[in-house]
């Protein structure tokens, strides 16, 4: 008898809870897109007068939040796979490379497993940025970088870019638009 009665009273405040009148929190629903377009010159062009027609009714800092920059000018080669974790562009030496996002430079340097010389940047929300194969390093360890500051100039290579959370690789073309 005792053990219905404790049922009961459980059952009764369950669906309490369910038919109250009390607001309910407001649900967020992201969406991750798995559009794998090629990241060419006429995408940039376009984002760019994008952007400047922005300029003139909203400021910088609202117009470079909204997404995540691409971070050279060129052809995507060969998209994210398991064997294959970031991207290849097809560039020619002397590219500017650009920071994707605001975040801390944890590592610049050179000739790490064989990527020429690489930087690493930190972003909010444990995400990470990679950038190898350049000629020119314009950052050191420890720098503050901005959303589309120059970190690095392409080196004779092809340029390769990674992308992770926390440790675990992720797809760029996630992210990027």
């Amino acid at each position: 008898m005792l053990i219905k009665l404790f049922t009961l009273a459980f059952v009764s405040i369950t669906l309490s809870g369910c038919l109250s009148s009390s607001p309910k929190p407001a649900v967020i629903i992201v969406e991750k897109s798995i559009n794998q377009q090629n990241i060419d010159e006429t995408r940039l062009e376009s984002k760019s007068e994008v952007i400047e027609e922005s300029k003139k009714t909203t400021s910088k800092k609202e117009v470079s939040t909204k997404s995540w920059d691409i971070p050279v000018t060129g052809k995507v080669v060969k998209t994210f796979s398991k064997k294959h974790q970031g991207l290849t562009f097809n560039t020619k030496p002397g590219q500017a490379v650009r920071a994707i996002r605001d975040g801390v430079v944890t590592y610049s340097g050179d000739n790490i497993k064989g990527h020429g010389k690489m930087i690493t940047i930190k972003h909010p929300l444990g995400f990470y940025s990679s950038y190898t194969q350049n000629q020119n390093l314009n950052v050191g360890n420890g720098d503050e970088v901005k959303k589309g500051q120059i970190i690095a100039l392409t080196g004779n290579h092809n340029f390769y870019f990674e992308m992770k959370k926390f440790k675990a690789p992720i797809n760029p073309l996630k992210y990027l638009k």
